[in-house]
């Protein structure tokens, strides 16, 4: 009978495995078959029998997902940490993890850090309401926390149950005080037959990608990946099919991709001119298109 589970980390050719529904940690190996057919990356649900005393991989179950960089497939949300105050928010940066999340059928949730700042700072204010009327009005969902203050915490934990979450966020945000916090009650180290795992929380020296059971079926991956500035495999020409209110815009032209147009004939760019779709977020729009049609362009050069 075969084992369902959850690949949570790999160490050269051994997998290590969440034993669905258990919580239960084993080593296993891939047959060759399996091999052949692709790699197998963290996030993988695999079909596991045991042979003997040995456990082996007989095959991988349909991903949900996979994403490139880094190498990560089955994510069901993502946090984006934003902080208000210092650093301000990156917004070009929060439009590519949208983007990313939107292409993949990931859901984004937007944390916002350090809103013990907000009465302090008229800036860290102007920042939230602006989060708040923008990004709240296409229907993500905002969670408000102070990892400092130990403030909106539970809130966010509460939507990490029974999913894998995948945290991004550019550094000074508060990502790694995060889930520090959400990590804590894990133990140090994680026995593994005879391979030792530290969980290395609030080092962030581990390049690698690995997958921490927070409680049955729940998981957050800690990588650093995430951060980057790059949107990969994502074509400049459906760019736009990952802004929501750029949805029944009526542009004369199917095709129109909402940049090189008029407003004559772009129904996206007349709502910006009224109003109806904000200003910043279309110019951050064009800003990531034209770098994506750049690196389109340029990939045979």
């Amino acid at each position: 009978m075969d084992i369902i589970g959850k690949v949570i980390r790999i160490d050269l050719d051994v997998y290590v495995i969440n034993i669905e529904n258990t919580n239960k940690i084993i080593t296993a190996k891939a047959r060759g078959n399996v091999k052949k057919q692709g790699s197998i990356v963290v996030g993988d649900r695999v079909n596991i029998k045991k042979v003997n005393k040995d456990y082996m991989i007989e095959s991988v179950i349909d991903r949900k997902n996979i994403l490139i960089r880094p190498p990560v497939s089955n994510i069901d949300q993502m946090i984006i940490v934003v902080s208000v105050g210092e650093p301000a928010p990156d917004f070009i940066l929060l439009d590519k993890q949208l983007s990313l999340c939107f292409a993949k059928g990931i859901t984004p949730i937007i944390c916002i850090n350090k809103i013990d700042l907000v009465k302090e700072d008229k800036k860290a204010k102007e920042d939230l309401e602006y989060i708040k009327k923008i990004y709240g009005n296409l229907g993500i969902e905002i969670v408000f926390v102070s990892a400092k203050e130990c403030l909106g915490l539970d809130d966010l934990k509460s939507l990490l149950i029974n999913k894998t979450s995948a945290f991004s966020g550019n550094s000074g945000v508060g990502k790694s005080s995060i889930t520090k916090e959400i990590l804590q009650n894990l133990p140090d180290r994680l026995e593994i037959g005879n391979i030792g795992i530290k969980t290395k929380r609030g080092k962030h020296t581990t390049k690698s990608v690995n997958l921490y059971s927070i409680s049955e079926n729940s998981y957050i991956l800690d990588t650093p990946g995430f951060s980057s500035y790059e949107l990969y495999d994502i074509d400049h020409k459906k760019l736009k099919e990952y802004y929501p209110e750029f949805t029944n815009s009526n542009c004369t032209f199917a095709d129109c991709v909402h940049v090189i147009e008029s407003d004559k004939v772009c129904g996206v760019k007349r709502n910006v001119l009224n109003g109806n779709i904000d200003k910043g977020r279309y110019e951050r729009y064009v800003y990531i298109y034209e770098k994506l049609k750049e690196k389109y362009d340029k990939r045979y050069k």
